[in-house]
């Protein structure tokens, strides 16, 4: 009896491993200096991925906020990305001096909208918030919408602290 159970829990492992990569779901962005970041390559670290636009009137403050997030988690197992679905002929220069200084948030490219399309969800809106667990795994339903009035960042931070705490 014990010769199967020693049997079938490694098939069980491998399983759920299998289910758990079938979950996940796999984005490839570029970088502002044109290097890729994949959603594949981040596996097993929290990913915060805000999809917003330079057209966005609310992008300074987007920044502010995910900066505020980024230093909290501040050398944790965390990423913390501005993805912009703005086109290609929008310059790197353009992407990101209408929304003020980056600091500690990296600024994505997401010209093709493929991301957006994919984790925004049925109803997609501008600025899209998602967050993936360790996994790749979106956590929850994408947020649509930014209010700067809201207690986004501690709302954010309790996934994120939930997140890294199932570790």
């Amino acid at each position: 009896m014990l010769t199967k159970v020693k049997t079938i829990i490694p098939s069980l492992v491998a399983l759920m491993a299998v289910t758990v990569a079938a979950n996940a779901q796999e984005a490839t962005f570029s970088t502002t200096n044109g290097s890729a970041v994949s959603t594949a390559s981040l596996r097993g670290r929290v990913v915060v991925l805000l999809f917003g636009g330079t057209q966005d009137p609310q992008c300074r403050d987007e920044f502010k906020a995910l900066g505020s997030l980024a230093e909290r988690y501040r050398g944790k197992a965390v990423n913390i990305y501005w993805v912009s679905i703005d086109p290609a002929s929008v310059s790197n220069d353009k992407l990101i001096s209408p929304c003020g200084p980056t600091g500690s948030v990296a600024v994505l490219r997401d010209e093709s909208r493929a991301g957006f399309k994919q984790f925004a969800g049925k109803k997609p809106q501008l600025p899209t918030i998602v967050i993936l667990n360790q996994q790749g795994q979106p956590q929850g339903a994408p947020r649509g919408g930014f209010n700067p009035d809201s207690d986004l960042i501690n709302e954010l931070a309790a996934v994120i602290d939930g997140l890294l705490s199932a570790k």
